[in-house]
């Protein structure tokens, strides 16, 4: 048999892809090495699959080409995917912009991907493993474990590297350059960052609001959000934001400066001294930052200045409140390595979009070789981002077979 499209990967952007041709009287076939469909969908969002997000600007996606990236998404928004799922017989509910299934399972989204394909009869081999691909006489070869399969048309959609327990294991980038394509080197994005001589490990398990500075080569990034302290470093979803950032600059060579304010709210040093001495003047130094603070990281941050703890807030002479107030602003963090693909939860780099097409996401060198999803050269921010370029590119993919 000779099919419309074969789809290698039954990922988010896989299984789009197939629904929207086979919607369109396409004869599909999705090829999957998992045991089921949507593996790593059923982990997104800490189980609870955030799909989406109504805010989008130029921040919330970074890769080769930016134009490329908001010309597709302009094509396939976030509100013809909450549609899309709605017509799927799933209730959606937002919070602040993010889009989650009403019933705060991932699997919900998975599984009505899986009823959908079942009722359009689309072709699934679970538990199949790609070996290689090739073009023969205008008719794909997609070489597997159990034996060849035949296309018009091949999608490759077999994510970056990131989380290989998952599925992902970066083999669509080998199957990419064996049709000539160039791939910007994977890394992994959207993970925890190590601290050299980290100054507050004895506070790790500690999570608190704060912002993180991350500057380098004449870049200056900047986010508010939620830390945790860990033993090797830091983590949390703000770190994750700034992680390519810092990742880049540290693939360059380059030395990135990462400081953390823990009152990001507070500016004026001198009012909040004024502050501690008519509120807190009958505190010990430890017990004003628990004010601020959680108490472990507040006796962390009084031990690296160089103040007795039990000292009285009203004992403190200026030198020891400006080391401080500059660990309370602009606490350094040596930053030297990161989690590596296993602990990200996405992946930079991919399939270069210079030859891919942003409306159809057809290769611009081998007629009828399609890309989606993350093996290509785009990656989001947190917050459903890189879902909704699965969504989109699946769809532009799936809608574009001939």
């Amino acid at each position: 048999m000779i099919y419309d499209v074969i789809i290698i990967g039954g990922g988010a952007a896989g299984m789009m892809a197939a629904i929207t041709a086979a919607e369109q009287g396409q004869k599909v076939i999705i090829i999957e090495k998992m045991p089921r469909l949507g593996k790593k969908l059923l982990a997104t969002g800490n189980g609870r699959c955030n799909f989406t997000n109504s805010y989008m600007d130029d921040d919330c996606y970074r890769g080769g080409k930016k134009d490329f990236i908001y010309t597709a998404l302009d094509q396939f928004t976030f509100e013809q995917t909450i549609e899309f799922f709605e017509n799927l017989g799933i209730a959606c509910v937002e919070k602040d912009g993010y889009y989650y299934p009403l019933s705060n399972q991932a699997a919900t989204i998975a599984d009505g991907l899986v009823y959908k394909i079942a009722s359009l009869g689309i072709e699934v081999r679970l538990e199949t493993t790609v070996t290689g691909a090739k073009k023969q006489k205008g008719t794909f070869v997609v070489s597997t474990n159990k034996g060849n399969v035949h296309g018009r048309n091949l999608l490759i959609t077999t994510g970056g590297k990131a989380q290989e327990k998952l599925g992902s294991d970066g083999f669509g980038y080998t199957l990419a350059k064996s049709f000539g394509h160039k791939i910007v080197k994977p890394f992994p994005t959207l993970t925890a960052l190590k601290v050299k001589e980290h100054p507050l490990k004895n506070a790790a398990g500690v999570r608190c609001q704060c912002a993180m500075t991350v500057t380098g080569k004449g870049r200056k990034h900047e986010e508010k959000g939620e830390l945790q302290l860990t033993k090797y470093g830091i983590s949390g979803v703000m770190v994750f934001q700034l992680s390519r950032f810092v990742i880049e600059e540290l693939l360059r060579g380059g030395s990135p400066r990462v400081t953390l304010d823990f009152l990001p709210y507070i500016e004026d040093g001198l009012l909040f001294y004024d502050q501690m001495q008519s509120l807190s003047f009958y505190k010990t130094t430890v017990q004003w930052l628990e004010g601020y603070l959680p108490a472990k990281l507040a006796a962390e941050i009084i031990r690296l200045s160089g103040v007795k703890p039990n000292k009285k807030t009203t004992d403190l002479n200026q030198d020891e409140y400006k080391r401080i107030w500059n660990n309370l602003k602009k606490m350094p963090m040596k930053v030297n390595g990161y989690n590596d693909f296993d602990q990200a939860q996405a992946t930079a780099g991919g399939v270069s979009l210079k030859q891919i097409s942003p409306y159809t996401m057809e290769s611009e060198i081998v007629e009828g070789l399609y890309f989606a999803g993350e093996v290509v050269d785009v990656d989001g921010t947190c917050g459903g981002y890189n879902l909704q370029w699965a969504w989109t590119s699946g769809y532009l993919a799936g809608r574009s077979f001939l």
